[in-house]
C-alpha cells in the first residue's frame, strides 16, 4: 500500500493535513510546467495580498491614532485654551477627511482589482468628463494662483469612447488634482486632449516639483510615495496613481509619465475608441 496516499487521505468533514516541507517538494517535483507556473502565480498573488493587508493596516492605523490623540487633547483644553482647541479641531477635521479619502480610494481600488473588464460600458464623451473635472478643481488652482488650462485638437465627435463615466472621472480627477497639489503657487497645469479615429489621448502637464528618475518605474504602485512627508502634508493617500493605471487598463488603454525634477511632469492617457 502507498503510505503517502494513506497519510494524505481524509474522512468526510475532516480537515486535510498541512503539507510538510518534504511533501511540498514532492508535489512541486511532480508538477508539469503549466502547474508550476500556476503555483508560482498563486504564490505571487498571496504575497501581494499579504503586502496589501500590511500596507492597509499601517495606513489606516496612522490617521486613526492621530484622531484619538487629537480628540483627547481637544477634550482636555477645550475650556482652558480656546485658540489651541480650535487648532486641534482643525487638525481633527483634516485627519477625518484624510481617513475618509483613504477609505474611498481603498474601496475604489478593491473594486477595480476584483472586477473583470468593464461591468456596464456606455458611450462617454471624454471632453464632458474633463470639463466636469476642471470645473471641480479650478477653485483649488485659483487659491494657489495656478493657471489651469484646457486645449483640444481633433474632431469633437471623436472624443466619444465606450467606457465607465464614473471611473474615467476618478482617473482624470486624480491626475489633475495631483498636478495642482504638486505645482507651486504661480505655476501652470495644462490639460490637452487629442482625438483620432482610433483613440483619444489626454495629457496632463504641470510646472511642479517633478519626479526623480529612479521613482518613475514605481510611481503607479499602491501606497508608493516619492516624498512621504510631502504626501502627508498635501493629503495624499498613495493610491491615486494606482487607480489611474487600473482605470486606463480597464478601458484597454495605457498611462505613461515623463518628468524632470524641478521642471514638471506630464502624464499621458491613451484610450481606444473601438
Amino acid at each position: 500500500m502507498d503510505r503517502t496516499s494513506d497519510r494524505n487521505k481524509t474522512s468526510p468533514g475532516e480537515r486535510p493535513p498541512e503539507l510538510a516541507p518534504d511533501d511540498a517538494g514532492f508535489v512541486e517535483a511532480g508538477m508539469g510546467e503549466t502547474d508550476a507556473v500556476s503555483l508560482g502565480e498563486l504564490k505571487r498573488v498571496n504575497r501581494m495580498r499579504r503586502d496589501f493587508v500590511a500596507n492597509v493596516s499601517h495606513e489606516l492605523k496612522t490617521p486613526a491614532t492621530s484622531l484619538k490623540l487629537l480628540a483627547e487633547s481637544l477634550v482636555e483644553i477645550l475650556e482652558e485654551d480656546p485658540d489651541q482647541a480650535r487648532f486641534f479641531a482643525q487638525r481633527l477635521k483634516s485627519e477625518t477627511e484624510r481617513l475618509a479619502q483613504l477609505t474611498s480610494d481603498l474601496l475604489d481600488l478593491a473594486r477595480l482589482e476584483s472586477e473583470e473588464g468593464l461591468q456596464n460600458p456606455a458611450e462617454v464623451d471624454v471632453r464632458s468628463v474633463l470639463m466636469v473635472v476642471l470645473a471641480r478643481l479650478r477653485p483649488a488652482a485659483k487659491r494657489k494662483n495656478i493657471t489651469l488650462s484646457w486645449r483640444r485638437s481633433g474632431n469633437a465627435s471623436l472624443y466619444a469612447i465606450l467606457g465607465d463615466e464614473t471611473q474615467l472621472t476618478s482617473m482624470f480627477a486624480n491626475l489633475v488634482e495631483n498636478a495642482v497639489k504638486y505645482t507651486p503657487p504661480g505655476g501652470r497645469v495644462d490639460v490637452e486632449g487629442e482625438s483620432s479615429e482610433d483613440e483619444v489621448s489626454v495629457r496632463v502637464s504641470d510646472t511642479g516639483i517633478g519626479i526623480p528618475e529612479g521613482s518613475l518605474p514605481r510611481i503607479f504602485e499602491r501606497f508608493y510615495r516619492v516624498d512621504k512627508a510631502r504626501s502627508k502634508e498635501t493629503g495624499g493617500t498613495g493610491l491615486g496613481l494606482s487607480i489611474v493605471r487600473h482605470v486606463a487598463e480597464k478601458h484597454g488603454g495605457t498611462v505613461s509619465v515623463d518628468s524632470v525634477v524641478g521642471e514638471g511632469t506630464t502624464f499621458t492617457v491613451r484610450l481606444p475608441r473601438g
